[in-house]
């Protein structure tokens, strides 16, 4: 097993945050199967609650997948306050330059690019019991692995990682360093490589 297709861990490093309220970004396309729906519940839930934070998707709502979101459901989410819709940003710097989670509760993937890029950018990640997601992730360790759509358990992991900084450090740590090893491109090229050859 290749684990995907890798990144470039030298151009999408660490940034320093800026901000003192915790940001939650769900990249993806605009699809029910990324678990986005979850999301906006589990938001629903931690605004309860009263925890304090602000919640992003950035993804394209261009496609002709069944499963697609219409344009118009996520504007009724932003005029909610529920989340900001940032579209399709290619600039990944920009993409992930305030954030300090990432979370994707897709019901299934192949071996995520969003995941490896949220590690070589030292952040985070929560995702779900799902193969591929859970293969790119350690849980405890570089993210937190939540049940498959189960927006309970969601918003708790999000609950989790927004209350302790500390944790939330040590996870980006961490999946910086599983990025360096396991994601670089120069890991997975020479992989690919000998397995074409």
């Amino acid at each position: 097993i290749i684990e995907g297709s890798g990144v470039d861990i030298k151009r999408l490093k660490p940034i320093e945050k800026k901000s003192n309220i915790i940001k939650v970004l769900l990249p993806a396309r605009m699809l029910y199967e990324k678990g986005i729906q979850e999301f906006i519940n589990a938001i629903k839930i931690l605004k309860s609650e009263k925890i304090e934070g602000k919640f992003y998707l950035a993804g394209d709502t261009v496609s002709i997948n069944p499963s697609a979101i219409k344009r118009k459901v996520i504007d009724n989410w932003v005029s909610k306050g529920l989340i900001y819709y940032l579209g399709y940003l290619h600039n990944l710097q920009k993409l992930y330059e305030d954030i300090d989670i990432v979370c994707l509760p897709s019901w299934r993937e192949g071996f995520p690019k969003v995941l490896m890029e949220a590690a070589s950018f030292g952040l985070p990640v929560i995702t779900t019991n799902v193969p591929g997601c859970r293969d790119a992730v350690i849980n405890n360790v570089t993210g937190i692995i939540v049940p498959l759509q189960n927006e309970a358990k969601l918003a708790n992991a999000i609950k989790i990682l927004i209350k302790d900084t500390k944790l939330r450090k040590k996870m980006g740590k961490a999946n910086r360093s599983i990025a360096i090893k396991k994601f670089d491109l120069k890991v997975i090229v020479p992989k690919i490589v000998s397995l074409y050859d």
